[in-house]
């Protein structure tokens, strides 16, 4: 593999990243390399002699930011089946790949040259739904549309067999990825991300032997609500929501044919990670 053309994406939120961003510019710069920036950055940095949000160009995503840049950058990624970097800006950064010192000579000089490995992700879409725009790589959640208190019914089931009848919250659908994004919080398993599978999580059921299932990836799983009265919604990585309507509202969540790809530059002892990105969540 040949990387001709980069594409940097960046967390707005995150000033420290233009200095990073401008020194990964210039290593590809000095590398003769196209270069390829969203509309933010671009006017960040007032960039004048590189592309600007043409990422179907790119043979390589890098991402300055956390997790949810990362997820924000594969709204590039994906439709464009462009293999992505994630550079840590953030506190837990599950999803990225090297941190801001490991961005030297040598890593650019892999990266061009194709000297790294693949890690594909299961991605999650809704049936009836575009596939390359209402897709998720770590949940997508059943709960009320208003904050009300009102307990929210609602069953689900695996390609047609009903799992489970819950009162509570609402329902998380993950996949191995997100097991530790809000599935966990809402006492999910953790997953190791190379199995093949979704996680369903109740969010706060009020009956007790209401507990996470774990099914296979293959499975086509349909949440149905039984009482919506105030609204109900469908979220997708806590970026996009989708109002749920009808007497009894349903949604029908399946594997998406178009993955997520990440660069891995080295191997990681994943229960290592875990152990070392838990932890921060008690300081």
């Amino acid at each position: 593999m040949s990387v001709r053309c980069v594409g940097i994406c960046w967390n707005s939120s995150k000033p420290s990243g233009l200095d990073v961003a401008e020194k990964l510019i210039g290593l590809l710069r000095r590398r003769h390399v196209e270069i390829c920036l969203d509309a933010d950055l671009s006017a960040a940095l007032r960039f004048s002699d590189g592309l600007v949000d043409q990422f179907h160009r790119c043979q390589l995503l890098i991402v300055l930011g956390g997790d949810g840049t990362i997820l924000s950058g594969l709204d590039r990624a994906i439709p464009n089946d462009i293999p992505i970097l994630g550079v840590n800006l953030g506190r837990l950064g599950f999803l990225t790949g090297i941190e801001t010192d490991e961005l030297d000579e040598r890593t650019i000089d892999r990266l061009l040259t194709g000297d790294f490995d693949i890690d594909t992700r299961t991605t999650m879409m809704i049936v009836g739904r575009d596939r390359l725009e209402y897709f998720a790589l770590n949940e997508i959640i059943v709960t009320r549309a208003t904050p009300t208190v009102r307990i929210l019914s609602l069953e689900y089931e695996a390609n047609g067999t009903l799992v489970d009848c819950i009162y509570g919250d609402g329902l998380i659908v993950a996949t191995a990825t997100g097991s530790t994004a809000y599935s966990l919080s809402a006492g999910g398993p953790v997953i190791l991300p190379g199995l093949d599978c979704f996680v369903l999580t109740p969010i706060c059921p009020h009956t007790l032997n209401a507990r996470p299932v774990v099914v296979s990836a293959d499975e086509h799983i349909t949440v149905r609500v039984l009482d919506g009265r105030d609204g109900v919604q469908a979220v997708l990585d806590g970026r996009r929501v989708i109002p749920l309507s009808g007497t009894r509202p349903e949604i029908t969540i399946c594997r998406s044919d178009r993955p997520a790809r990440f660069v891995r530059l080295h191997e990681k002892n994943y229960y290592g990670l875990l152990r070392s990105k838990l932890s921060e969540w008690t300081h």
